[in-house]
């Protein structure tokens, strides 16, 4: 496998003849819940939990247990793109309390905008680097919520947004971007909104089955099904491995002081990278892979790998 050095620029030392591979078919590490790095139980339990779960949160102090079991990246989106992450899975919720747009996984996260700020600085500072981020579930936002974001996300990355139509499919490699302005890809899945600004990519252009499992063994047979019986269609849209478990409610309330990356994730992210580095990037294969906690099990380095299997 190819040892990288600086992880943050792997995208411009790849070999020359993978930067002429289609974005679609390269393999390229993401996280999962991309901004829950800092979840702050100040400000209470968020809107993406149910009515139940937020009316005990003014009654007993759960709010540190859904912290624990909320909270699926240690890395801040400035360091994971630095480790080498170019998928950012984006989770938005307007506050009720300040009406700020934040990330949201059970508790509300940092600010929106600061974080695409920093992407943007990153972008400039690697100017080879293409990132992908995915905007994909949206909560307490209603129409002028979602122009007032759409319009600050295109301010935020003016000049650097590629639009869906850049090229013809299968042609949208490191190489035919590298010779254009563009450097992030946007994926807001509101269609409504976004449509007609040209310059978002639609939901279906980002393909993510969700094996929505406690189980690694069904994690890893649900992924082994996919590959195997060539599920994943033969188009340029982006697809997404997510190597991810999902605990039940029994599950958190049998381990009120565990949390989802001390109980939970290890086998299963470990159990990914394990299934992974059998397989390789292709139209019908490999492309995007997500986890939790992706600073462990060499997740970056074994995914940025498997991209040595492309002849």
């Amino acid at each position: 496998m190819t040892k990288y050095t600086d992880f943050s620029n792997w995208m411009e030392v790849l070999p020359e003849h993978l930067t002429r591979v289609p974005l679609s078919c390269l393999a390229i590490p993401g996280s999962h819940n991309s901004g829950t790095s800092d979840l702050d139980p100040t400000l209470g339990i968020a809107v993406d939990q149910s009515k139940t779960v937020r009316s005990l949160g003014n009654c007993f102090c759960i709010i540190p247990v859904i912290h624990r079991w909320s909270k699926t990246q240690n890395l801040s989106i400035k360091q994971q793109l630095e480790a080498g992450i170019r998928y950012l899975d984006l989770r938005i919720a307007v506050h009720p309390g300040n009406m700020d747009f934040h990330f949201v996984h059970g508790l509300y996260g940092g600010l929106i905008l600061p974080a695409m700020h920093e992407v943007r600085a990153f972008l400039e500072n690697n100017k080879w680097e293409i990132v992908i981020l995915d905007f994909n579930h949206f909560y307490n936002m209603n129409h002028t919520a979602h122009e007032t974001l759409l319009t600050a996300i295109r301010t935020t990355f003016d000049g650097l947004i590629i639009p869906p139509d850049i090229a013809p499919k299968h042609t949208i490699t490191l190489t035919s971007l590298w010779n254009k302005q563009g450097r992030v890809i946007i994926c807001y899945q509101d269609d409504e909104s976004s449509a007609k600004y040209n310059l978002f990519w639609p939901k279906y252009k980002m393909n993510s089955p969700w094996a929505n499992t406690n189980s690694t063994e069904s994690m890893i047979a649900f992924h082994e099904n996919i590959y195997v019986e060539k599920q994943r269609s033969m188009t340029d849209d982006f697809y997404v491995w997510q190597g991810v478990l999902t605990p039940t409610g029994r599950e958190i309330a049998t381990n009120l002081c565990g949390s989802l990356e001390e109980t939970f994730s290890a086998n299963g992210s470990q159990a990914f990278v394990t299934w992974l580095k059998q397989k390789k990037p292709g139209k019908q294969e490999i492309n995007i892979c997500s986890v939790d906690f992706v600073e462990k099990h060499d997740f970056v380095p074994s995914v940025i790998g498997l991209n040595d299997k492309i002849l």
